[in-house]
Parts: C-alpha cells; structure tokens; sequence
C-alpha cells in the first residue's frame, strides 16, 4: 500500500454509502464460529487486513474458553438488547504509520473548516445548516473538534476511501477498546502476535481524556461531570463513561439537556446543582426535535458556560455531512495546509451539495443513479440515506433528488465495500474501518460487518474490533 488515499474524482459518489454503514440482515446473536478456511465469496478483499491472523483468531475462537469469550463481548444498538461483537480483526502491521499521519491530517482540515466557516461567503454557501441552529453557531466561538470518528471504506488497491465524518457524539470507541483488552491475553497465551493497546484499551480512558480536556479548557479538575442524554435516545457509551469517571472520583450526573438551566449569574444548573463539565450524547437530529426544550442546553454551550466535548461549532459544522462537499471540491484547497489537504484529498469521494450542482450536473445523478448516493446533512444512523442503485424505479430516484435539491443534501458518487472473509459461515458480510481519535491522535478502531449497503449497528452491523 503506497498511500491511503483512493482514486477521487467525480462520477461516482461515496460519502456514506453503500458500504458500511448497516446491513438488512440481522446477524445471529450468538456469535457463530466458522470453520478456520471460511467460504471465499466473490467482489473484492482489502488487503489491509491481516487474514493469518483472522484465520488464527477464528481458530482460537472454536475451543471453549474462545467461545465464551466471544459471547461475554457486546455492544448496544438503538432499542434493543446489546448483541455480540464480531471477532478481532488486525490491520497489517506496516499501515499503522499511515493510519496515524491519515488521521492527524484529516482532523486538522475539519478543525479548519470549523474555523473558516466564520469568515467565508463561499465556505457558507455550500456547508449550510438549518437557521434554528445556524444563530446559535453564528454566536458561539470554539473552533476545536476533540473527538470524532472517521468511517472509510476499504478499497481493493489497499486504499481507503471516507465515508463520513462522525464529530457530534461517536460511538463505538470504548467499546471496541474493551474488546481488544478482553482477547489479548488469550490470543497471547495461543502464541498470535498481538500489537500494543491503543489508548481506549484502557477501562478508565473514557474518564481519563475527558477530565484532561476539560481541564485544559476551563483550568479546573472537574468534580462533578453530567453525562446529557436525551430521554428515550441511543445511549451507547455514556455506562462506560459512568463506569470510568465514577472510578476516577468524579461524581456523574446523568441527565437530559432539556434539564439544564442557568441561574442568571453565568452559571449552570442541573437537577439543582451546578455543574460546568459535561459529555453530550445529543444526536443532532434529537436536538432539532427538542425544539425550544434545547435554549437553554444551547445557551450554556454557546457562552462557554459548559463546557462539552467539541463545544458547538465543532459538532454542527464538523459532524456535518457536507464537510464532504468542501474538500471534495478543488475551489477551497487554499482553506488548507497544502502537506494535509495532498494527503486527505485523494480518499474523498466525489461530494457535492446537490442545491448547487449545475444543470449538466443533476441530469447525471438523475440518470445514472446507480453511480450516485443523497445524504442528508445532519442525519445519522444510517437515516437520511437514499442510495441510488435501492431506488424503486426511476420516478422514485428523481423525487428524491428534488427534495434533495431543494433541502442542500449532500450528493455523492457511490463507492463499494470490501468483503470480509472467514468469520461467518455462508455468504462472506462487507465491512468499513472506523478510526477514532482524540485531538488528532488515534485512540480505537473497529470494522463493522453486514450483508446490506449499510453496516451502521444501528441497523444490523456488527463491529469488530480491530487491532492497528
């Protein structure tokens, strides 16, 4: 693999499509281990990933003691019981260095358009956001992204093409880090070389770089944290987040934003107390529901008067869809440092906001969907995805490309996935890689398997977590 970036140009669009990002078909809650030489199907492998070591795992995974470690490892999906994770996987061990420099460079251009949304016409035009939000981020001052999740597809050169960008609330990271700390010792004890934990290996790490961070920002150790959670929403992550600050003597208070009010002398009030540290794990699309339930929640945030993870520009414009669209496009190169946009460039797919497409343009999406995909801004989960080739017939695709026009959607070429072979029985899944970092350093990563285009776990993905 000489480099991570995949052959861009228009044409055909990925962004967060048809690859890993959920699946139709529900794998089996019991984790089911194939025979080691596992079924080859057809399309394509990533030859980033070490298949010597899944056979080994796979293998491993058949005895006893294998078997009940496999089904002791789960993870949370929206509405639902938690469900088994996938086996470990390992990407060969001579990507790490790129891995690490992919990741430093693409957190520094989204901290880029973060704060370059504030001075330019033309970034604003294209990476737009709904008003009832976009008064809130005209207001507010942070420009830093500190968490976020890059999702890529694995391409059969041994690049990676982006997905999108997650910089609202991620998931996944803790998870998987419990997962590669649960099989490590027993893959050790079998003789299989395994690479050093990663950061979210660590039981305490969700408590550890929040109270850091925090501290950074605000100069105080925080005492009491809230964990903010909308009543009834996906909740992944915050009992690991619970679990880990609880063990570093901070107190955790959990609670829904729309609890949050402030006392007329700066100050922020929870359930009756004061509180200035907080992790959200507020879907953008559940804030937009809570409507003027969310003022105050907004304010705080805003003002600096609570302090959370990637503040509020950091969310709406980092997590937005449409980041895609600028560095998919050659007309903001000059936002960037020219060594990151060199390398990030190449793994973005053709992206752009489909609301300024010119005529030439959309008759293309229009009469080639299978080579195009429509995203919705600010959505998630795997919502808000229209894939061009699932279209029922041609009206139907067109209607969506209206109302995608008319609403600013992203609209992106579409990009395959790879297949993962040996760890199910019967037809091989696809899957994405997920990397997760903290200020630009890579913190945990995971690949999500599935039979469908998307392989999100909020529809029937399953990740696996992976050793760098």
């Amino acid at each position: 693999m000489q480099s991570i970036p995949g052959p861009g140009g228009p044409g055909g669009d990925q962004g967060a499509v048809g690859g890993p990002t959920g699946t139709t078909t529900v794998m089996p809650a019991r984790p089911h281990v194939p025979s080691p030489d596992g079924p080859r199907a057809g399309g394509y492998t990533w030859p980033g990933l070490d298949e010597e070591f899944t056979r080994e795992v796979v293998a491993i995974a058949r005895t006893a003691e294998g078997r009940e470690l496999a089904e002791s490892q789960v993870f949370e999906i929206v509405r639902a019981q938690p469900q088994p994770q996938g086996l470990p996987l390992r990407v060969r061990p001579q990507l790490r260095g790129e891995l690490d420099a992919f990741v430093a460079s693409y957190h520094r251009v989204i901290e880029t358009l973060v704060a370059a949304w504030d001075h330019d016409r033309d970034l604003r035009e294209v990476l737009t956001l709904p008003q009832v939000l976009r008064e809130h981020v005209d207001a507010a001052r942070d420009t830093r992204v500190h968490l976020l999740r890059i999702d890529l597809l694995p391409q059969a050169d041994g690049t990676l093409r982006v997905l999108e960008t997650n910089a609202n609330c991620p998931g996944g990271l803790p998870g998987a880090g419990r997962g590669r700390a649960a099989w490590r010792s027993l893959l050790a004890r079998h003789g299989v070389d395994v690479p050093g934990p990663l950061p979210a290996d660590d039981p305490l790490w969700p408590g550890s770089w929040l109270l850091r961070l925090a501290e950074q920002h605000t100069g105080t150790r925080p005492e009491t944290v809230a964990l903010l959670c909308p009543d009834g929403s996906y909740r992944a992550d915050t009992r690991d987040y619970d679990t880990a600050l609880t063990a570093l003597g901070v107190r955790v208070l959990h609670a829904d934003p729309r609890e949050i009010s402030l006392d007329g002398r700066g100050g922020v009030v929870v359930r009756g107390e004061a509180v200035r540290h907080a992790f959200a794990k507020v879907g953008i699309q559940d804030l937009l529901r809570m409507g003027d339930g969310a003022a105050s929640y907004l304010e705080a945030v805003r003002e600096g008067r609570l302090f959370v993870q990637n503040g509020l520009r950091g969310r709406l414009i980092g997590d937005n869809k449409l980041c895609l669209a600028v560095l998919s496009d050659p007309r903001f190169a000059h936002l960037f440092d020219a060594a990151d946009y060199r390398r990030v460039r190449p793994a973005i797919p053709w992206s752009r906001n489909l609301a300024h497409c010119d005529a030439a343009t959309l008759h293309a999406v229009v009469r080639d969907r299978d080579r195009y995909v429509l995203k919705r801004p600010l959505d998630t989960r795997g919502n808000g995805v229209v894939i061009g080739r699932e279209a029922a017939d041609a009206p139907a695709w067109e209607a969506a490309v209206d109302l995608a026009g008319a609403e600013g959607w992203l609209v992106q070429e579409y990009v395959t996935s790879p297949h993962l072979l040996g760890v199910v029985d019967g037809p091989a899944p696809r899957h994405d890689v997920a990397l997760g970092a903290v200020d630009g350093r890579l913190v945990s990563a995971f690949s999500r398997a599935g039979y469908g285009e998307r392989h999100n776990v909020a529809g029937s993905g399953r990740p696996h977590p992976l050793y760098l």
